[in-house]
This record gives structure tokens, C-alpha cells and sequence, in this order.
């Protein structure tokens, strides 16, 4: 983020619920932050609200990263644009055959996911046929693609979808089929499969392109009137969009390739956490980060977060993307109690979001959500809420929960401790998801709570799971934003081959390797980074017979014998801990190669300035307890907190963008640089 005159380096957050920013000023080394209503029907608008809420003007702005929702919520809620997917002739069902595994295995009425097409007809083959090494079998009917395009030029289709067979291996066809697209339907964006997922699994190649189309309309404009509202505003520097590996690029390059941030948001959070862990001396985290509409969880394993290709759109609608591994359920601040057709309490998916909001929002909501229950038990104080800028009516929440709770054979306050224990639960269970199912025991981790709500729950989640420490950064409620300050632009580049371990074609894969690192570094280079780029290295392995893969991280792209037998040892080694085994002197399968180029960046420092100062004497207000009832409990504003200062639960811990609960039995230490650990007592 090179400066043009400003000083403030901004990372901006827009989430379901509320739009986070965080300013660093980059000659004195502050921190400023500020929270807003999020704008569901304009996003755009939100972002320029929360930056005049920040008392910032645009020309004060170095540096803009923007994490944004609009893509997520487009595919969540299938708002997305009408696409025509072009296919080798023959393979026309492929959304729709998809995979044989079902997600509920005995249900006979379970029914597949619909693919991101409108219809069945706007699958169209396309009479031409690559083999699998490349080689043309069938060649391009050019004449029969144009009376194709011709034929919809009256329909209401507004991107298109190109993904041939083999076309990772050879995209000759797929670029011709381009070219005549462009020409017989212009204006309509184009997306193809060996730019978007040059990857083998024909569905999962298929689907991600579909879903790229069927953002980037959308994505388009969206960009298009953001950069002129920026503008119009006085920003005078070329800002970025966070990508959902981790990295950040322009925004023109996140409208050209929109299916890249649909992870957008939450990868801020997962870097922040990584470098504010490390910071505190803990490299092995589980992340929560719960705001108002979801919860999103991840692991960190030695300060590195894991990265995957395995997103789901919904369940069985995948875009095989690079994305760091986050996993995300509806629970948060605004999900919605409701009773079952066989009377049981659920919370979420559904979130009352940021209009109407929760009942206490006074918004017009009346349906009990996640924060009107933690209104009803005193751990939100409804007159502090966002600092005290927003006032919450605990009449409402409690008129509201009062409703559900005839329902549900529940007083009010059993109903409320009830909604946030299911929360609780839901969000451990997520959290074994990323941890226990893959072999890793929580036991061993200390768990990092993060967003508005998440340092709320984020104790109860530690002692449901046993874990014995949870670390709440400075600024919870505006973690994500200040991860986006960490990003530093990344290009990953894939290329796809299947190799047995005893026939590598070393010199072939040291081409293939330099190529992608080219294409990788120029990238770059169009983003804007002239420096000398960080090049990483990988291969996807698998034993041969096995159906899916491990990444395995190589130091070097030249594939010596010795490289090769390091990289099979490390295989084995990866597999032995996810899986509990491995098989030595089994055949290994090399069947993908990964260039990820990073163009660093100048990160903000991440200490805070803390006042020292006596905390004073902390004010009481009950607060309920499952078994206990209501218990007086201290209330701190946190940073008048000194460094050191130890204090035991039951307390509260209140500032403008969260508000932390330490429950009874439990001890939270001020850290140096301002986080607070809390000690779970879990034994």
C-alpha cells in the first residue's frame, strides 16, 4: 500500500450484521476503530458510513482493503446472475448428476442440491472432444457454437460458463469457444474453466465456473459503483479486496475473478489471529469468530493457517477455490430461536441479520435471537451497546423470548439460557469439525475469540470442549478488519498431472513449476508489486487408489531424486498425523502442483498503547448463571485494565465493540500488548 499523500492504512469488514473498520495511522502508530449498521439493500453505503463514523476523510486514506460479503450472500441466496454453461457435447448433466454421496444417508426424500443454473436448458453441449493428454480426438464445430449463441441471444442470460473436457490439460478448444462467445454474445462476462479451477474432478471444475459466472455480474457492479462512490469521495489511491487464501488484490481483479472472495471476510480474522497468537506465545490456535449473523471457526497449527480447496457453496455444490479452511454455521448475535414440528428448541440458521435485528434492536423484529437471551441474563448491557451509541430494549427481548417460551414449556429465563446454550454447542461442534475430525485434540489448543460476539461465548465454548485458554484480542468486534491489514497480496497457480512416485518426470514438472511461478510473479506485477516476490511450493499427493489429497509444502521447484524422497517422507508423514497411518514403500500418486506467490507488504504494529492506570473500583449487575441463578458480577471497562492485572470470574469486560464474559471459577490476565487471557480451570 504505497502512500499518495494520506497516512491512515483502513481495513474494512462488512458482515451480515454490522461493517467493522480499523484505520492505522502510519506516522504515529494508532489504532482507530468504529462499528456500523451494515446496509443490506447497499453495501456500498456502508462502507462510507462506517469510514465518516471513523471521523476519517478518504484523502487521509494510503491504503483501502475491503472485506466484503456480497459475493457470499449472492450464493447463499442463490441472487445471483442467470448463466449459460457451455460443455463438451455429452457432458451437458454434470451439475446435475453431480456426486453419488448423499448428506443424509436414510432419508428417502432427501433431495439433491440444485446447481447455480436456472435451467436445465441453459446447459448446453458443445460438439468437440479433448483427450486426456491433451490431444484433440474431436475437433471445435465452430458452426454449430455460434447457431448455439444465437439461439439464446433472446433469453435473459447474463454470463456464461465455459468448462471442457480436459481443459487443464489442454485449453486450446476452451479458448476458442471464448473467442466465439465474445463475439456472438458481447457484454455478457465470460468465465473459464482452465483460468478459474484448471483442476481434474469434472464436477467440482464445472461447478466452480459456474459459480464464478454467476457472480460476476453482480461482483461487477458492485465494484464498478463502490470505486465511483470512493472516488466521488475523495480516495485517491487504488484499493484492494481481500481473497479468500488469505491475500488481498484490486478490485478490478476481484470483479474479473469474483468467486475468489466468497470467503472474503472471515480470512481477515484467521490472520490476525496467526499473528496475535504468535505474539502472546501461542501458535496453536482454534479460532471463533461469531459475529451477528454467523460463526466462523478454523485451526492454526504453528502460527500457519491451513489452507484447502474443498468450499462448499451449500452441501454438494463445491467451487474448489484456494481459501484458508474455515468452516461457518449460522450462530450468531442474530440467529433466531424457533420450535420444531417435534417441539424441540433450535437456534438458527436464520438471523434476524441487521434489519430487523434482534427484538431489542427496536428495529421491528420480534423474534427471539441470540442477543436478546444474553439481554434477558444480564450479559449485555443495553445501555452500553456499541460504546453506548446504540441503546437495546430488554422489554422487547423479553416480550419477545416470552412468546417462544410458552411454546417451548420454558420459563423466560430457562428459554434464555437455554438459546445460548444450544449456541454454545453449535459453535463446539463446528469447532470438532476443524479439530477432532482431522486429529487434533482441543485439549491441546488454546481457543481465540474474536468478532462481536465472540468473546461472549467464547469461555463457555473452552470449557464445553476443555480447552484450557482463551485469548480476546484488542478490539474483538473489529478483528477481521485489522486482519486485512496483515494481507499482503497472493497469487496461487495450479498445475494439473498425475505422476506415480516411481515414474516422476522430474524435468517436465521443473518446466511446469517455472511456468506457473512466471504466470504467478506477473500477477503480481499487475497488481502493483514490483519487489521481490515470495515463492512457495507444493504437490498434492495421495497413495495410489486413494480418491483425495494432501498438500505437501517442497522447498525447491527442481525435483532431484533427493527432493523427491524428502517430499514422499513429509507425505507420509502429514498422512500419519490426520489419518493415524501410513504405508511405507506404498506407491504414491503426485497429481497437482501449487505455486502461491506473495508480494509482502508493510504490516501495521498489532501492540496497543494501554492506559496505566488503576482500573478503579469495577460496578456490579447481576448477571445469570445455569444452576447459580443471577450473581453479582463485576463489570470493567477494559481498557482502563493495566497490563498484569489479573481478575477472577465472574466478570464482565465491556468496550464499544464487544463485550467479554469470564465466568465463575475462571481468571483473566491483561497481557502485555493489551489481550486478555482467560484461564478456563478445566483441570
Amino acid at each position: 500500500m504505497a502512500d499518495r499523500g494520506g497516512r491512515f492504512l483502513v481495513g474494512i469488514d462488512t458482515g451480515g450484521t454490522f461493517t467493522d473498520l480499523v484505520a492505522f495511522d502510519t506516522e504515529t502508530g494508532v489504532l482507530t476503530t468504529a462499528k456500523t449498521p451494515s446496509v443490506p439493500n447497499g453495501p456500498g453505503r456502508a462502507l462510507l458510513d462506517v469510514v465518516h463514523a471513523a471521523d476519517l476523510a478518504m484523502t487521509d486514506i494510503a491504503g483501502l482493503v475491503h472485506g466484503t460479503t456480497v459475493g457470499t450472500n449472492a450464493l447463499i441466496e442463490r441472487t445471483g446472475a442467470r448463466v449459460l454453461l457451455l460443455v463438451t457435447a455429452g457432458h451437458e448433466d454434470i451439475p446435475y448428476i453431480q456426486r453419488i454421496n448423499r448428506k443424509t444417508l436414510y432419508d428417502l426424500r432427501w433431495q439433491k442440491p440444485k446447481p447455480l443454473l436456472t435451467s436445465r436448458r441453459d446447459s448446453v453441449g458443445v460438439p468437440e472432444r479433448m483427450g486426456a493428454e491433451g490431444q484433440v480426438i474431436r475437433p471445435l464445430d465452430a458452426d454449430a457454437l455460434v447457431a448455439a449463441c444465437r439461439a439464446v441471444r433472446a433469453t435473459p442470460i447474463e454470463a456464461v460458463a465455459i468448462c471442457l473436457l480436459f481443459a487443464y490439460v489442454n485449453p486450446e478448444h476452451e479458448r476458442q469457444v471464448h473467442e466465439i462467445v465474445a463475439r456472438e454474445l458481447p457484454g455478457r462476462p465470460i468465465s473459464v474453466s482452465h483460468q478459474v479451477a484448471p483442476i481434474w474432478r469434472e464436477y467440482e471444475r464445472t461447478s466452480t465456473t459456474i459459480a464464478d459466472a454467476y457472480l460476476k455480474p453482480l461482483m461487477g457492479r458492485y465494484i464498478g459503483d463502490l470505486s465511483s462512490s470512493l472516488s466521488d469521495a475523495g480516495l485517491r489511491v487504488p484499493w484492494t479486496i481481500m481473497k479468500s487464501n488469505g491475500g488481498a488484490m484490486l478490485a478490478a481483479a476481484a470483479a474479473a475473478h469474483p468467486i475468489q472472495t466468497a470467503q472474503s471476510g472471515p480470512a481477515g480474522g484467521m490472520l490476525v489471529a496467526a499473528a496475535l497468537g504468535a505474539q502472546a506465545g501461542l501458535r496453536d490456535l482454534l479460532t471463533l469468530d461469531m459475529g451477528g449473523t454467523s460463526a466462523d471457526v478454523g485451526i492454526i497449527l504453528d502460527g500457519q493457517q491451513r489452507h484447502t480447496t474443498e468450499y462448499e457453496i451449500e452441501w454438494g455444490v463445491p467451487a474448489a477455490i484456494p481459501l484458508i479452511d474455515i468452516r461457518s454455521i449460522g450462530a450468531g448475535g442474530g440467529s433466531i430461536a424457533w420450535v420444531d414440528a417435534g417441539g424441540f428448541l433450535r437456534v438458527g440458521p436464520e438471523s434476524a441479520r441487521a434489519t430487523p435485528g434482534p427484538a431489542c434492536y427496536g428495529l421491528g423484529g420480534t423474534r427471539p435471537t441470540v442477543t436478546d437471551a444474553n439481554v434477558i441474563l444480564g450479559r449485555i448491557d443495553p445501555d452500553y451497546f456499541l460504546g453506548g451509541r446504540m441503546s437495546l430494549d430488554a422489554t422487547l427481548a423479553e416480550a419477545a423470548l416470552a412468546e417462544l417460551a410458552g411454546q417451548a414449556g420454558l420459563t423466560t429465563i430457562d428459554l434464555a439460557s437455554s438459546i445460548v446454550e444450544i449456541a454454545n454447542e453449535n459453535m463446539a461442534s463446528a469447532i470438532k469439525m476443524v479439530s477432532l475430525e482431522r486429529g487434533y485434540d482441543p485439549r491441546q489448543f488454546a481457543l481465540f475469540g474474536f468478532g462481536g460476539a465472540g468473546p461472549l461465548h467464547a469461555a463457555a465454548v473452552a470449557r464445553s470442549l476443555r480447552i484450557p485458554r482463551v485469548l480476546i484480542p484488542m478490539y474483538p468486534g473489529n478483528a477481521s478488519a485489522l486482519g486485512m491489514l496483515l494481507a499482503d497480496l497472493r497469487v496461487d497457480k495450479v498445475w494439473t498431472q498425475a505422476f506415480r512416485s516411481s515414474r516422476v518426470d522430474a524435468d517436465l514438472v521443473a518446466r511446469q513449476f517455472a511456468d506457473i511461478r512466471a504466470a504467478a510473479e506477473a500477477e503480481l506485477r499487475d497488481e502493483g508489486f514490483f519487489g521481490e516476490p515470495e515463492v512457495h511450493f507444493s504437490i498434492s499427493m495421495r497413495y495410489a487408489g486413494q480418491n483425495y489429497e494432501n498438500q505437501v509444502p517442497v522447498p525447491t521447484a527442481t525435483m532431484t531424486e533427493q527432493a523427491l524422497q524428502t517430499a514422499f517422507a513429509a507425505f507420509e508423514n502429514i498422512h500419519a498425523e490426520r489419518y493415524g497411518y501410513a504405508i511405507a514403500g506404498e506407491e504414491i500418486e503426485l497429481v497437482a502442483f501449487h505455486v502461491t506467490a506473495l508480494g509482502r507488504r508493510t504490516a501495521p504494529t498489532l501492540s496497543a498503547q494501554l492506559e496505566q492506570r488503576d482500573s478503579g473500583e469495577p460496578s456490579l449487575r447481576p448477571v445469570h448463571f445455569r444452576g447459580l441463578g443471577y450473581v453479582p458480577t463485576s463489570i470493567y471497562r477494559r481498557y482502563t485494565l493495566r497490563a498484569g492485572e489479573r481478575i477472577d470470574g465472574p466478570c464482565i469486560l465491556e468496550e464499544p465493540g464487544a463485550t467479554t464474559l469470564v465466568e465463575p471459577g475462571m481468571t483473566a490476565e491483561v497481557l502485555l500488548d493489551g489481550q486478555v487471557l482467560i484461564e478456563i480451570g478445566v483441570g
